[in-house]
Formats: C-alpha cells, structure tokens, sequence
C-alpha cells in the first residue's frame, strides 16, 4: 500500500514488466517504512519473528547458539534506516516478537529476556555508533562509510555484546559449553550475519534508484542470469560430497567470479543479495553435513564457515563500495566536463586552451571566433604568435611572462588584434589546468573597445560640461571681476598721469617719479593676478593630478571670488591647518569645486542680514589619512528631505539653479579618491564638507 494514499501500484506496470513492480514494490514499502512508524514498527516485527525462525533453522546442534542470527542484523539495519525518534516502537515491536517466537521453542522464559536484551543492545551500539558517525542515515555506497560501518556494527557492537550474551547463558545454564566458545560462536555468528543481512536491507531502502536502473530488459535479463548462475554454482559447491579432512576444498573457489560480477556490474544491492545466497546455501549445507565445510566436528563447521564467509564478506563489500564511489566520482566528472563544454560553448567571453610548453591552440569557443575572426580549424594547432593575436610583441611577452612566473592570471588589460587588423582593448585572464596529462592556459578574453570608448566619450562630456560651468560661474561673477580689475586699471592710469604732470615741472622730483612707477608696476602685478587666475579657471585640458597644498589653493579660490564677496557684503573667515600634508590632484578642477561651494554659500545667504553673512572655510587633516576641508554658512539650511539628493544631477532648491554645481562637486571628489557630503549647522545654515586624501610624497 502506498504510505500515504493507501493505493496499490498501477496493474499495468507489473505486467509489462515484473521486475520493475516488483522493486517498486519493494520501494513503496521502504519509502512507508521511512515515514509511518506504526508501518515500520509492523515490518520490523515480522522481519525479527522470521528471523528467530532462520536462526533457529540454521544452528549447529547441540549449541544453543546459531551460526547465523538474523534477527540482531534486521533491527540494527531497521535501526538505520529510520529515524532515530522511532527506535522507542521499533524496540518494541521487536521484544513482542522475540517473546513469540523464543517461547514458541520452549526457551527459558530468562534466557528469553537475557537474550533480547543483549540482542538490543548490540542493536543500538551499533546503529547509534554508525549514525553518529556518517552524520545521519548511512549508505554503504562510499568506502569510508563502509569503514564506519564494520569497526562500530560488525565489529564492535557484536565484540562488546558477546561477553554479555555468553554470560547470561553461563549464568541461566541453558547450555553446557564453555564460555569462551560461547562467546566466540556468539561473536562471528553476529558478525557474520550483520555483513549478510544488512547490507541488502540498507540497499533496498533505496530501491526506487535500483528500479531506475533496471528499467533496462537487457540489465533485468542480465541480472536473472547472474542469480541463477549464483544458486547454481552453489548449488553444486555446497551440497557436493564432503571433502576429505586436510584437502584443499578448490570448488570454494567457484562462486568468486560471481561474486565479483555482481559487485564490478550491480554495486551493492547486487553484490550484497548475490552474497546472501551464497552465505545461506553454505551454512545450510554445514549444518546438514553436506559440502567442503562438513569435515569436522558441529563446532569446527560452523567456525570455519563463519571464518570463510566473514572474509568473502569484507572483501566482497569493500569492492562494491569502491566501484560504486568511483561510478558516482566519474558520473560527477562526466557532469562536470558536459557543464564545463556547456558553459565554454556558451560563454560571453572569448576563451581558448592553450598548451603551456609550445603555446599551440587546443580549443577556442564560438566567441573567440567572433572576436578574432578565425575560424577553429584555423586556429587550432597554432599558436597565437603565428595568428599576430597581440597589438604587438611586447603585449605578448607582457602577459606571458606574467602568466609563466605566477602559474595564472587574474585580471591584465592587453592590447590585441583581430584578423581584419582591428584593434581589441581587452581585459585577459589565465588559469592553469591539467589536460592531457600536460599543463594547459585557460584564457578568457573579455572585449574592452566599446567600453573603453564609452569610457573615453563620457570623459570628454563631463570635461567639456565641467568647463561649461565654470566658465558659467565666472560669468556669475563677471561684475566683481570687472571690478578687481577696474581698481588697479584705474590706479595704473591716474599714477601715469600724476607722472606727466611731474616730469612738466622744472625741476623734476625724481624721487616722486620712481615713487609714482613702483606703484605703477604693483598695480600692473595686481591686475596680471586676476587675469592669471581667471585664465587658470577657463583653461580646458586633460586632467593633471600634482602635489597640491590645499591651504594655498583656497587662499586662491578666495581671491577670485573677493569682488563676489564684498558686492555681496560677505564676510570671510578661514581657519588654515598650517602643518596640511599635500594632496594630489588636479589644481583647476579642485579650484572649482571649492569656487562651487563658496558660490552656493553666498546664494544660501543671499537673503539674511548683512550682519549673518558669515562664509567660515576650515582645513584640518583627519585621522584616516584624509585633509577635510569644510565650507559653512549662516543661510537657511537644507531640508532634511533634500540632503540625500542633494547631489544628484539636475536636482537643485535653488529657483534659477540647473542643479549640476554639486553633482560635478561630486564628480571631482570622487575622481579625486575623496568624498563630499553636507550637513546643517546647529545653530542655523549648512556646512559642506569634502575629505580628499593625502598624497603618496605626503606617505613617504
């Protein structure tokens, strides 16, 4: 019944293929047994039950101990394969069993219990030991698992429990043996049936993968044989005439070629039901004085079964777990080459397999094609040297020499070269893999040449509307540059005139004249400064990153705005660190990013009273290696909504502002390395603050 819908499998699956429904069968009961405890509990009863009553079968008179016991392996796999909430109703259905069936034989009603308690025992060492672990359910499909699981079930549980079961049976005298050879027919009886019955347990709780893998008739056919060949061959070893005492028993020999066919071609399940067969075709044999094992006393039998089948076992169980591990690690490798050829196939990036001795080409992908224009039996065999992939030979000794001293390469910029001669800006990459047997490049190339000259356009735009605004803002500001030139224009020319008038006089006062020139020339100076530095802010030029003093270049900005700020009726105050370590930058695009903020600081406090018109410039150096420089005013502030956005392009409070001002402010900061934020002021306005950092001649 299915364990959950309570419906039978399909009619139609088991007429068309009755080893099919049968495994799907097998693992309908397996997948109830994982999930109805009440189910399981049942199943674990009846097994235990039918288990007593193959040991009982099974025991070499007059011990009372079987050579093979299967009751202990049935709750230790169920013990397993289930989850460990459950045990409390496995260990019960199990003990209403036990009780039935060893009454049924009129054993002592306290060797029954004494039994039951070592076989539990031996039960729960050896599944919690296991569990504990293989972090949870185990498989016996992976050699280490297959470890785990001889030292704690086959070996140690049965090792500890056989000196409690042998005693128990010493102490109620239901059997005259000696100790020690209780304990030792206790000891491998255990062992050996743990390796028999277990394992095809624990691979029919996964019969749903066996029912896949014999969907195919020519497998279902193949596996028929090999059972039938299997009963046979036993059939005639272990039921031959008894060999003679001292001979060597060469038809032992016979089954091993099945044996290892069920473990090279069905793993596990096979090897392990292939196994069982013969273990139970050898100990029914024995203890009927039938075959190579009837050749001594009871006790001398049924040890030297137990010796033969134990080592058949481990040997036998050791294999079908490593074939099955290396069938799982090439069917991952086998993956993993399909997803590799896949996402080689597919990728985005132009990829070749070079040979690291002699550079030849192994494979390209359809992209590298693309990029380079040659097609793969072109390229194939050659190397790129021979194809001129790289812009120039230095290119190549660049990036070979780089990727040869460090064995990869994680990311290089290189000029390349395609067939039709054009020019590939690219960002190449190299790993070193074995192929072959020989060390091989994996080399990605991705194409940089429209990036790079989007790069290149979107520089040229912000230089040319960087340029466009400063020379707006000197616009702004062209009254009050009017002015400061005005001033020593109009100074030059009444000094000039005062001049003419003293050289008119008779004598003439030599000394007023040279006098009058000094003036002459400061006044020349004077204007030349202003005439400096306004070409310095309307100059359009590639960014140049210098040594600068930032002390000195607000000193600057400040004078080209002061006409700005005396029409303005601003007052300016500065607080210069005077040990400001240098930085590097470009001295135009930092001048008008300071010009910007002075300029939105004046407009801020455009509407206050001449006696809050305070423009404050401070210069520090901060501990994180950064010179602050920090620009406030006594305006009305910025809403608290507005600060985030502040400087977004074409985002502005201002009425008449297009909002690029900040968003270029940021844009030079961040070409500068530094960050630019702004804040308001407790007791009114706002502070714009700008860290840039410190210059390497500063470091050093």
């Amino acid at each position: 019944m299915d364990a959950r819908l309570g419906r039978r499998p399909a009619v139609p699956a088991v007429m068309k293929d009755p080893m099919r429904a049968a495994l799907s069968w097998i693992s309908t009961l397996a997948q109830a047994f994982n999930h109805q405890p009440v189910l399981a509990s049942l199943l674990v009863g009846a097994g235990y039950y039918i288990g007593v009553k193959i040991g009982f079968a099974l025991t070499f008179h007059p011990h009372p101990i079987a050579v093979l016991w299967p009751p202990n392996a049935i709750l230790l796999a169920a013990l397993l394969v289930t989850p460990m909430r459950w045990w409390g109703w496995l260990l019960a259905a199990a003990l209403s069993a036990h009780l039935v069936a060893q009454l049924q034989a009129n054993v002592p009603t306290a060797m029954v219990m004494c039994w039951f308690v070592s076989n539990a025992s031996e039960a729960l060492i050896g599944a919690w030991c296991v569990r504990r672990f293989t972090q949870g359910a185990p498989g016996l499909g992976s050699v280490r698992n297959v470890a785990v699981f001889m030292f704690f079930a086959v070996f140690l549980a049965p090792f500890l429990t056989s000196f409690l079961d042998a005693g128990f049976v010493k102490l109620i005298g239901w059997g005259g043996s000696d100790y020690w050879q209780l304990w030792r027919t206790r000891f491998f009886s255990n062992v050996l049936t743990t390796l028999t019955i277990v394992p095809v347990i624990v691979s029919l709780a996964g019969a749903r993968r066996v029912a896949r893998r014999m969907s195919d008739p020519a497998r279902v056919a193949e596996a028929a044989a090999l059972l039938l060949s299997v009963g046979a061959v036993c059939g005639i070893v272990f039921y031959a005439a008894p060999a003679e005492s001292g001979a060597t028993p060469v038809l032992l020999y016979l089954p091993l070629p099945f044996l290892l066919w069920a473990a090279l071609r069905f793993g596990l399940a096979g090897s392990s039901t292939a196994f069982m067969i013969v273990a139970l075709t050898a100990i029914w044999g024995a203890s009927h004085g039938e075959g190579p094992f009837a050749i001594g006393t009871p006790a001398q039998n049924a040890f030297s079964v137990q010796i033969f089948l134990t080592f058949t076992a481990v040997m036998l169980l050791t294999l079908a777990a490593a074939v099955q591990e290396r069938k799982r690690t090439e069917s991952r490798l086998r993956d993993t080459e399909d997803l590799f050829a896949t996402a080689f196939r597919s990728s985005p990036d132009a990829i070749s397999i070079r040979r690291k001795a002699d550079g030849h080409l192994l494979e390209i992908n359809d992209r590298w094609e693309e990029t380079f224009g040659y097609a793969r039996d072109e390229a194939v065999g050659r190397t790129v040297q021979e194809l001129g992939i790289y812009a120039s030979e230095a290119e190549r000794l660049r990036f070979q020499a780089a990727a040869v001293d460090h064995g990869s390469v994680r990311e290089m910029e290189v000029g390349l070269r395609a067939r039709d001669g054009r020019d590939i800006q690219a960002l190449v990459a190299a790993e070193t893999v074995e192929m072959g047997g020989e060390p091989c490049f994996i080399i990605t190339v991705r194409d940089l040449t429209a990036q790079r000259a989007a790069e290149l356009e979107a520089r040229e735009q912000r230089q040319q509307l960087t340029h466009l605004t400063r020379v707006a803002t000197l616009g702004e500001m062209s009254g009050a540059l009017a002015h400061e030139l005005n001033q020593p224009l109009t100074a030059i020319l009444s000094n000039s005139q005062a001049a003419l008038r003293f050289l008119a006089r008779d004598p003439v006062d030599l000394d007023e004249i040279r006098e009058i020139l000094r003036d002459i020339v400061e006044a020349d100076k004077r204007a030349g400064e202003v005439i400096r530095r306004l070409r310095t802010m309307l100059k359009k030029g590639e960014i140049q990153f210098t040594p600068l003093d930032l002390n000195e270049l607000l000193g600057d900005v400040i004078d080209l705005a002061h006409g700005d700020l005396v029409t303005r009726n601003m007052r300016v105050t500065t607080r210069f660190n005077p040990r400001l370590p240098l930085v590097s930058g470009d001295r135009v695009e930092l001048q008008q990013l300071f010009l910007n903020l002075v300029s939105n600081a004046c407009e801020a406090m455009a509407g206050r009273e001449e006696s809050q018109r305070e423009l404050s410039v401070t210069t520090s150096y901060e501990w994180d290696g950064t010179v602050h420089v920090a620009v406030a005013d006594r305006g009305s502030g910025i809403p608290p909504d507005r600060l985030e956005r502040l400087f977004e392009p074409f985002y502005t409070t201002r009425e008449q502002g297009l909002g690029l001002g900040l968003a270029i402010c940021r844009t030079i900061t961040s070409a500068h390395g530094g960050r630019i934020w702004a804040e308001n002021n407790v007791g009114g306005g706002a502070t714009f603050h700008v860290a840039v950092p410190i210059g390497k001649e500063s470091r050093a």
